[in-house]
């Protein structure tokens, strides 16, 4: 039977969409339990993104928790293999703090993680399919992207308190504070002048792939650049190229990220819908052998895309009298469903249902009394 997307929610939509896109590319699914045992959080309580965990002492007093991040459970259920790359996709909830209203949410994540001998390739694929899963959703959005190497490579030999502070006012392009950070510790004029620049620069790869490359960068710094160039031409060659920008104030922990960063942005939400980087520095700390990149689709987002539009619980309502012939009934819902249309068939008008049309029965003709649309 074909799926009527027409009454599916946008989240209900968008994992439909998003699990053809995955299985299409060779991603196999991952599943999971709801629990994982707390010590995994307490270990790398940095990478999780909510500090509120729902906890519990299952029956033999070991403490558990909910998941509040699903990429930890994959890592540490992940075996290396000498040569081969772990590609899985997932569509689980989570549970985390809400800090606005002190609450615990249940959301909806969907994404995928690659993990093993990655190379340029994985790079490409896993930005290209981040780029096509915005894109799925919605033709309006933004990909940003940043590159955790090139930020390193700029702050090589700095004490890693100072960086931390300098990675945070990156984040919040703060270029005054970054200018008082590097005189207070006596950091050179040229990082200074080059974290600038970094922060300054926004908006297509070409424009600022070209300021960059101008700045006086180590080997480091310019292999991130080249990684970067060869990720976007990707995009560009697959006509994805004019809804990416390059943003460096999406940093993230550099214990755990490496490589490439990326935020996904819809119209109508105030709030990144995807998330994901390179962590192969995750992996390092977990003991396992290879890199890793991913990201997560946040689903629960899309609810705000349901209110932006006008909904209604039917596509028709279809009145008819008491007296009327059952079966020219069944033939005019029939008629009106087989054309995709979500019908409800009442004697009465519904109080509390809204529609888009109200039809009724006459003389066995359907007769449209009131459009919403």
């Amino acid at each position: 039977m074909k799926i009527n997307q027409n009454i599916m929610k946008s989240e209900e939509r968008a994992t439909y969409k998003l699990r053809s896109l995955y299985q299409q590319y060779g991603y196999r699914q991952f599943k999971m339990g709801k629990f994982e045992e707390y010590e995994l959080y307490v270990r790398n309580k940095d990478f999780i993104a909510s500090d509120s965990i729902i906890t519990f002492n299952d029956a033999g007093g070991k403490l558990m928790a909910l998941k509040p991040d699903l990429t930890l459970s994959i890592v540490k259920n992940y075996h290396p293999a000498e040569g081969y790359v772990e590609k899985v996709y997932y569509s689980e909830n989570i549970y985390r703090g809400a800090k606005s209203t002190h609450t615990y949410k249940e959301i909806l994540q969907t994404g995928l993680e690659c993990m093993g001998d990655i190379d340029l390739y994985h790079l490409c694929e896993v930005t290209l399919l981040a780029a096509k899963s915005l894109a799925a959703i919605s033709s309006d959005h933004v990909l940003d992207i940043s590159h955790m190497g090139l930020v390193r490579s700029l702050l090589h030999g700095i004490d890693e308190d100072v960086q931390e502070q300098i990675v945070k006012c990156i984040s919040e392009k703060n270029i005054h504070e970054i200018h008082q950070i590097c005189h207070g510790h006596h950091i050179d004029k040229e990082t200074d002048e080059s974290l600038e620049v970094l922060v300054s620069t926004y908006g297509s790869y070409r424009k600022v792939l070209s300021r960059l490359s101008k700045l006086k960068l180590d080997n480091g710094a310019r292999d991130a650049l080249q990684e970067l160039e060869a990720i976007c031409g990707v995009l560009a060659k697959n006509k994805l190229a004019k809804n990416i920008n390059i943003d460096f104030s999406i940093v993230n922990d550099m214990s755990y990220y490496s490589g490439l960063l990326f935020k996904g942005f819809i119209k109508g939400i105030p709030t990144s819908v995807l998330s994901g980087g390179q962590y192969d520095r995750l992996m390092e700390r977990m003991g396992k052998t290879g890199g890793a990149i991913g990201f997560a689709v946040y689903l629960d987002s899309l609810d705000r895309l349901e209110s932006c539009g006008k909904q209604y619980d039917f596509d028709v309502v279809l009145l008819y009298d008491r007296d009327a012939d059952v079966s020219q009934v069944l033939k005019a819902a029939k008629e009106l469903r087989d054309t995709g249309l979500a019908v409800s068939v009442q004697k009465q008008l519904p109080g509390r249902l809204t529609y888009r049309r109200l039809a009724k029965l006459i003389d066995g003709e359907v007769v449209i009394l009131e459009d919403n649309d």
